[in-house]
């Protein structure tokens, strides 16, 4: 379940007061819900402020990921349909996230990651 909806589910059932949240998940941007699913499942096997020089996490960094002339691991010029495999079905060391994010998510991960 996604972090958007079990806040949408907890306000609803009051549980959570609006103090909670610095903003409802409705009116959140775009970016920063990416922000948030990269923060929720990406970061802790990867960076995305740092060059794979000062990254000391598992997996490779995506910093300037999109604006790389090849991808870091399998050295690829950088596409968005790539990267959707990689995110939905794993790799030699990631796991797959296709079952726990849905498209939607998968597409504003990227776009986050393509900002940066």
């Amino acid at each position: 379940m996604s972090l958007r909806l079990i806040l949408a589910v907890a306000l609803a059932a009051g549980s959570l007061s609006a103090a909670d949240t610095k903003s409802p998940p409705w009116e959140t941007s775009h970016l920063v819900i990416g922000r948030d699913l990269f923060r929720e499942n990406c970061a802790v096997c990867h960076d995305i402020d740092k060059d794979k020089m000062h990254s000391r996490k598992l997996g490779p960094s995506l910093n300037h990921l999109f604006k790389n002339e090849k991808m870091p691991l399998s050295h690829a010029k950088p596409n968005r349909q790539y990267v959707v495999i990689r995110i939905k079905f794993g790799g030699a060391l990631m796991p797959a996230f296709g079952k726990r994010l849905d498209d939607s998510e998968i597409n504003t991960l990227i776009d986050y990651i393509a900002s940066k």
